[in-house]
């Protein structure tokens, strides 16, 4: 270990007192960097010995060096020679014996430290019961030993051991943990008998007894008339002991999941969680949310554990199920939820045994009251912060689930008639609460979903019962909600359509309800869509009165809802319907677009609104026509495209208006295909243009469809397509040169683009001047740091390679044939030789500038170059480790040599693991700590 010289003792505390005590936060955050960046050099070894030895330093500098005692074990082990790693034990050992009485904080990190140790150093025989002779003997010395216990399984099976080979690993693990697991839990009960009234001694056993447990080393068979299990039960009605108690009986129950070799536990278990119910009962009395938190917490754990015990056996163990209904009627909601995962997985197995299922019926109905009552929005919610508003809406939907669950169970009928009973019984009252009405309503929304459209009973009463509720906001839009939820059922009943199109349209009067009613016609048209074709034209009126008054989201959903209807019309006449709803919009698009040049802001929104319209309208108005037809869409997108030429003059350089025009061009292009190929010359010529004055990414991203739609039949006029957005490209590229991370959208899009060029014709694209360039501008683009944009670049390179691999490595299916050849695969390797550096740059991107979102992306690209040139990439992969300084000789040989083996064996796998394994310790050793200190 490297000696420490008084000046880096110094500054060490002086920047631990900076940390602590400094006035300003930034001080503080360079106090908290130089410290990481010191705890990853060679003499912190040194440094954290002599500062646990040294009781002046104080509990700050103290607790600093336990925490780099563990952090260079994990980190650091390895790099010691063996005489050190004997000093380094001892050293511990010597630590803990003078430290055993110290703050916890300290104990808990010199106990981490040697079980970190324990686990590295082979060396070290029984490490186990050595501590258990050093610990064990003494009443006072008690404390340290279960700490250390405690801590040894969950850092056992959380380590990473780079100084250990898996088997290694396993065998040391297997030491530690399993072949002590009997005699430490002899101990633990030999403690707990002998504990008298100390409790925090019991809770000190009951968390190392926890920790074993979690670890899966004590043997299930050894819980059996165990007295911890009985102790655990005892302890939860200690005040005291109350949280330790619940994590070890939910943990006991969780370790005995597998019933068939646990049923002896089990027999154990169960009774002593029956007389927990009448704790829940008396804790539901007393408003005590944290004993029904835990109480909770146990039933559940039993009900998800013991699952098929409560279906096979329902009398015997009801009692859980139950249970957990008690807990689930508790007031506070941040109980409640705890439950819902058990009432899904109860109903999906339920359903698969009718018996069972007709047994829990009456379970599940009280449930349903259960959960409407919980929907009930609270008197004082006008308190409420917006956050608080927020959660509560989020948390009622997923209270639906369980209404679904309950549909499941005892079918729609039922909890559809609790719903309606309940809606009847509120608005009746004088005067009614809008609450009460409001959240059975809120249930009806939710069990849409499991509700048959046959259902004839309690819906046809439901809808007529909407039209009589009491005048107010939140009852009128949940009520248009329940239609909204209910189109499938309305598609099956036309008889209520009209009443529904009256009651929805109301809504648009209301404020508070514009978004419920808009919400509602788009689903109901969508589901309706051919019933709603004799109501064309009533919808033509209300479509162009109200759309006038509507802005945003609320104006789409009333487009896409009268789109559904239009896309219902049969082809003959779909012309002229579809005109005559589109003319109105680009009769306005045509007056903005005539307007001068210089856009008036206040134009943009309705621009917006506009072209979104039309992107909707074509998305949805979608039909079926014969490549040898004429599409009746076609002409009116021929009429509209001089309107949206003109206002691509107008508005193309303005992104927030740019980008829903592009969207409607995709859109076209999407929906009609080969129909929309007369109209592709005058879109390749507006894409090139608006690109090139406005450099903005979307018409890329539109390109990007065009090639992919046509690039495959008409692969010249689409290099010729390509090559001229690339001109505008390389102009911009020269302007951002050395700083692609300015235009990381446009970059991404140009890369997806020319990907897309690749696979739609590969043959065409490699041959053209066009390649060489676009391989130049991937390589320039390696410095990009957006996520996105790097995974674009990297797909363009990877789509290229796995071309070529599929060449050299043919698919077994005939239909993944390569489509290259011999002269392409040669014409590829030309650029990555001229591009040498090509590897050197990926690696020195994951070590030092990739965002870690795209390691794998990066290393998949290095393991489909070495399978297209496996000798060529290791020269290149030695090149690239070369410029890595930091690395051990040993260190780089060893990466290389597993790298060029797996090349020449053809074991891709291995080459990603070298790559990954290389750079991932060399990222923790010399590149984070630098990081962490601001250093470049």
């Amino acid at each position: 270990m490297a000696t420490v010289s008084a000046d880096s003792l110094q500054q060490a505390v002086a920047a631990l007192n900076a940390l602590y005590n400094a006035p300003s936060n930034s001080e503080k955050k360079q106090a908290n960097r130089w410290l990481e960046d010191f705890q990853a050099k060679p003499e912190a070894w040194q440094t954290a010995v002599i500062l646990l030895t040294n009781e002046t330093v104080g509990l700050e500098a103290q607790v600093f060096g336990a925490q780099t005692m563990r952090r260079k074990i994990v980190d650091d082990f390895q790099d010691l020679d063996a005489e050190q790693r004997i000093s380094l034990r001892d050293s511990l050992l010597t630590l803990s014996m003078q430290h055993k009485a110290s703050a916890k904080i300290i104990r808990t990190q010199l106990c981490l430290s040697l079980a970190a140790l324990a686990l590295r150093m082979l060396n070290w025989e029984r490490p186990v019961h050595h501590m258990m002779s050093l610990y064990g003997t003494s009443a006072a010395d008690l404390p340290y030993l279960l700490e250390f216990l405690t801590v040894l399984p969950e850092d056992v099976n959380d380590s990473r051991c780079p100084s250990l080979t898996d088997e290694e690993y396993r065998n040391r693990a297997d030491e530690l943990l399993t072949q002590n697991a009997n005699e430490i839990l002899k101990m633990l009960v030999v403690y707990m008998e002998n504990s008298g009234g100390d409790t925090k001694l019991q809770e000190a056993v009951f968390r190392c007894f926890l920790s074993w447990l979690r670890s899966g080393d004590i043997a299930t068979s050894s819980l059996s008339k165990n007295p911890l299990l009985a102790f655990s039960f005892k302890a939860l009605q200690m005040p005291e002991l109350f949280d330790t108690a619940v994590d070890v009986v939910c943990e006991l129950i969780y370790q005995t999941k597998d019933i068939e070799e646990s049923m002896s536990v089990i027999e154990e278990i169960y009774p002593n969680l029956l007389p927990l119910r009448q704790e829940i009962v008396q804790s539901l009395e007393d408003e005590n949310e944290e004993n029904i938190r835990g109480y909770c917490k146990i039933f559940v754990e039993a009900g998800e554990c013991y699952l098929s015990l409560v279906v096979r056996h329902t009398d015997h163990f009801r009692g859980i199920v139950e249970g957990i209904a008690e807990c689930t009627s508790f007031h506070d909601l941040d109980v409640v939820p705890m439950t819902f995962r058990f009432w899904y997985q109860l109903a999906d197995e339920l359903r698969k045994n009718e018996e069972a299922r007709l047994k829990y019926q009456d379970v599940y109905e009280k449930l349903v009251d259960v959960m409407i009552k919980h929907l009930h929005y609270p008197d004082d919610m006008d308190s409420w912060s917006a956050k608080q508003r927020d959660d509560f809406k989020d948390f009622r939907h997923v209270m639906g689930d369980v209404l679904k669950d309950c549909c499941l169970i005892l079918g729609s009928r039922i909890p559809l008639g609790k719903a309606y009973m309940q809606i009847t019984e509120a608005a009746q009252k004088t005067p009614p609460k809008w609450q009460e009405v409001e959240a059975p309503l809120m249930a009806l929304r939710s069990m849409g979903a499991q509700v048959e459209a046959e259902e004839n009973e309690v819906l046809p009463e439901i809808m007529k019962l909407l039209g009589q509720l009491p005048e107010h906001p939140k009852i009128k839009y949940a009520a248009t909600l329940v239609i909204a939820r209910y189109g499938n059922w309305t598609d099956k009943h036309p008889e209520f359509i009209e009443y529904q199109l009256a009651f929805i349209s109301s809504g648009f009067e209301n404020e508070d309800v514009v978004a419920a009613s808009a919400l509602a016609l788009k689903l109901l048209c969508k589901e309706c869509s051919t019933h709603l074709l004799n109501y064309l034209n009533q919808l033509h009126s209300f479509f162009m009165g109200v759309t006038k008054k509507l802005r945003g989201m609320d104006l789409y959903e009333v487009t896409e809802a009268v789109a559904h209807v239009i896309a219902a019309v049969p082809n003959a006449e779909l012309a002229q319907v579809f005109r005559m709803f589109c003319q109105p919009i680009a009769q306005q698009l045509a007056l903005l677009a005539s307007k001068s040049t210089t856009t008036q802001e206040e134009d943009i929104p309705l621009i917006i609104d506009n072209i979104t319209q039309l992107k909707i309208f074509f998305e949805t108005v979608n039909p079926q026509v014969a490549p040898t037809e004429q599409h009746p869409c076609i002409p009116i997108v021929q009429e509209l495209w001089p309107i949206m030429d003109s206002l691509a003059d107008r508005i193309g350089a303005i992104d927030e208006a740019s980008r829903p025009l592009a969207g409607c061009w995709r859109s076209i292009v999407i929906s009609y295909r080969t129909h929309y190929a007369p109209l592709l010359p005058v879109t390749m010529t507006r894409l090139i243009k608006s690109f090139d004055q406005t450099g903005l990414g979307q018409y890329l991203w539109v390109s990007s469809r065009v090639v992919r739609e046509f690039g495959e039949q008409n692969p010249g006029a689409a290099l010729q397509f390509v090559e001229g957005l690339s001109n505008s490209m390389w102009q911009i590229l020269q302007k951002y040169a050395g700083q692609f991370n300015e235009i990381p959208d446009v970059v991404e899009d140009y890369f997806n683009m020319v990907s897309d060029t690749m696979v739609a014709c590969p043959r065409e694209y490699l041959n053209n001047a066009l390649f060489p360039t676009v391989f130049s501008a991937m390589v320039a683009s390696m410095t990009l740091k957006e996520q996105y944009s790097l995974i674009a670049v990297f797909r363009h390179c990877r789509i290229v390679l796995d071309h070529l691999n599929d060449l050299q490595h043919p698919r077994d299916s005939p239909s993944q044939s390569p489509r290259l050849t011999v002269n392409e695969a040669a014409i590829v390797k030309a650029q990555f030789e001229l591009h040498d550096t090509f590897v050197t740059q990926l690696v020195q991107g994951l070590v030092y500038s990739f965002p870690p979102e795209v390691y794998g992306d990066a290393i998949g690209l290095i393991k489909a170059l070495a399978m297209f040139c496996p000798q060529e990439s290791a020269v290149w992969y030695s090149k690239a480790i070369a410029t890595m300084d930091a690395a051990s000789p040993p260190e780089m040989q060893k990466t290389v040599s597993d790298f060029s083996a797996a090349a020449a064996d053809g074991n891709w796998s291995k080459v990603r693991s070298a790559v990954q394994d290389f750079t991932t310790v060399y990222r923790r050793k010399n590149v984070l700590p630098r990081s962490r200190s601001g250093k470049n």
